[in-house]
Formats: structure tokens, C-alpha cells, sequence
């Protein structure tokens, strides 16, 4: 297991206390629909769930948000909403949270994208989805340029969040990375494949396995197709590094030498994967906007990861457990 010095690790941690992030992406609302199931419908062949409970947290870009937040960092969401009942929603859970909502920008004819998730006894037994993935106008676009410009003084690093519904597009990328790398401040992609050419000369980008397979035209089988998909694909954008997340693999980083750092998984239990490469690009960028280098921050995105598949459902670090995991497995 790679190590990271106490005290370094303290400095780091406590560092991300005082940082602010923007996020910019694809926002949307997670449903959940808890209950039972005890029999069959007898109009199909489908679990009858008997619904106990209902929550709606923050998804997508909110998802990455809301890592932050739990890791003690300010965050600044440009977005894009619907004018709907799941849009209010959404605003009234940021609101909650203490986080601006004036650059999260109000599109009427679009509809806030919803993932409803229903379970039972703690196994997920379908998702419904209410989404729009067309490109937004223009005129949002523009709003989301003039908004992210008016920050840029403010922020620490900038993590673009493409769930593909249509806010991340050639253009936008083509607009918001000049400004951010010309000023110094990080640039962190999680990408999707439709947009996966455009992100070019982004900090870091962090694909998982099949991402990357995709951005590389490379078929990954073996390690050595991935190490080539990843030298292609960080060659062909002119990014900085490359971070591959490798499910029960871990990750591997690879930075400007072209060498993999290979970090085994901490995970104990994996209950659920969801939501974690939010976690991930959200961790990794907080911690090397607070001092960390690249290979730190990755061993400690991979820790926090480690922690949030034993939840069931999206779910997110506090900076109080990920210090305490951190100590107990990568203090050197």
C-alpha cells in the first residue's frame, strides 16, 4: 500500500478546509423509493415494492457538489435546471446546504433530469429516468461562460462533470479550459464518451475501464491494454495525467513520466458503486488544490472511494471519516 507522511497527510487534509471549487456539468435529482417486497404482481412477472420511505438527494454534478461540501470545501455549481417540481426540489436542497444557486440557470423548456432508484431490502430493483440529453442553447451556454468568468478570481480548481445531458459540449470545453489553465487553476474532467475528443489540454481526466476503452478505441482486456489505451488517450488530448478508475482494481495515475502508480483498493465491502467516480474526481481535485501532488491526491481519492461503495445508493465522504481512514490505512 503506498503511504503518505502524518504529518504531510494532516496538511493536506486540513488544507481543503479553506478551498473553493467550481463545478460545472450535467445537474440532476436522486430518488429513492425504499421498501419491501413479499409477492409477485399478478398482472406481470415483477416484484411488488411496498414503499417505506422516499429521499431525494443531489445527483450528477450535485453528486460531485456534495463530496465537497462533506469534505469541507466551498463550492460554486453552474448549471442548468428545468422549470419543474424536481427543479425546486433541487434548489431547496442546495439552499439547505448553503450553496448559491444564482449560476444555476433556468431553461423552461427543459426538463430537470430525475434517476428514480427503487430497493428493496437493500438491493436496487429498477431505475426510472426522466432526462433531456440535447445540447442546451446558446443563450446558456453564454450565461454559463459570463457566470464561470465572473469566478475565476475566487475558485481553486474546476471540475467539469459530463453525465451527457447536454451541458458539457464541444464549445463549452472549448471556452472554460483556456480561461482556467491560463490562470493557473486546475482543470479535472469526469468525462462520457460523446465529448471524450473535445477535453483536450485538461489537468487531469478520470475515466473509468470502459471510458477509457472508448477514448482510446483500444479493447481493454489485459493490464497492458490498459496502459496503452491510457498513453493514447493522454497523448491525444494533451492532458497533464491520466487517473483510471479500475473498480475492484483500484485506480492507476498516469502522470506526465507516462509511468502507471497502480493504487489497490481499500474497499472492505462493495455494497453499491454508484456515484463513486464522484467521489473520486471530487477528492482527487480538493486534495490537489490543497498542496497534495497528484500521486497523494489519487491515494487519497482512492481511500474515500474505498468508503462510499459500502453505502447503498450516491453517497459521500465526511472530511472527519475520510481523515480517520486515511490514518488507519495510507499514514506513513
Amino acid at each position: 500500500m503506498l503511504k503518505i507522511d502524518r504529518e504531510r497527510l494532516q496538511l493536506i487534509l486540513e488544507g481543503m478546509r479553506s478551498k473553493c471549487i467550481m463545478v460545472i456539468g450535467d445537474l440532476m435529482i436522486d430518488e429513492y423509493i425504499w421498501g419491501k417486497v413479499e409477492r409477485i404482481s399478478p398482472e406481470a412477472p415483477v416484484p411488488v415494492v411496498e414503499v417505506s420511505s422516499e429521499l431525494f438527494n443531489l445527483g450528477g454534478a450535485g453528486n460531485v457538489a456534495s463530496n465537497l461540501l462533506n469534505l469541507g470545501a466551498r463550492v460554486i455549481i453552474n448549471a442548468v435546471r428545468g422549470n419543474d417540481r424536481h427543479g425546486d426540489i433541487l434548489v431547496g436542497i442546495l439552499e439547505d446546504l448553503k450553496v448559491p444557486t444564482d449560476s444555476i440557470f433556468v431553461d423552461p423548456k427543459r426538463t430537470t433530469t430525475v434517476k428514480t432508484r427503487i430497493i428493496a431490502h437493500t438491493q436496487q430493483v429498477a431505475r426510472i429516468d426522466k432526462e433531456d440529453r440535447s445540447l442546451i442553447t446558446d443563450a446558456l451556454r453564454k450565461k454559463i461562460i459570463g457566470s464561470y468568468q465572473d469566478a475565476l478570481p475566487d475558485i481553486d480548481a474546476l471540475i467539469i462533470s459530463d453525465y451527457g445531458k447536454g451541458v458539457v459540449s464541444k464549445k463549452l470545453i472549448g471556452e472554460v479550459v483556456p480561461l482556467a489553465r491560463k490562470k493557473g487553476i486546475p482543470v479535472c474532467v469526469d468525462p462520457k464518451e460523446r465529448n471524450f475528443p473535445y477535453y483536450r489540454n485538461v489537468s487531469a481526466i478520470t475515466p473509468n475501464v470502459k471510458e477509457l476503452s472508448f477514448g482510446a478505441g483500444i479493447k481493454i482486456e489485459e493490464y497492458d491494454h490498459l496502459i496503452q489505451a491510457a498513453h493514447k488517450v493522454k497523448s491525444m488530448l494533451g492532458c497533464d495525467m491520466v487517473l483510471v478508475t479500475r473498480g475492484e482494481h483500484g485506480m492507476s495515475l498516469f502522470e506526465e513520466d507516462g509511468h502507471p502508480v497502480d493504487i489497490p483498493t481499500t474497499a472492505k465491502a462493495v455494497f453499491d458503486v454508484t456515484g463513486a467516480g464522484d467521489t473520486v474526481i471530487a477528492c482527487f481535485t480538493l486534495a490537489w488544490a490543497s498542496g497534495a501532488t497528484p500521486r497523494e491526491a489519487a491515494i487519497i481519492a482512492n481511500v474515500a472511494a474505498g468508503l462510499v461503495v459500502a453505502e447503498v445508493g450516491a453517497a459521500s465522504v465526511p472530511w472527519e471519516k475520510l481523515s480517520s481512514a486515511c490514518r488507519e490505512n495510507i499514514c506513513g
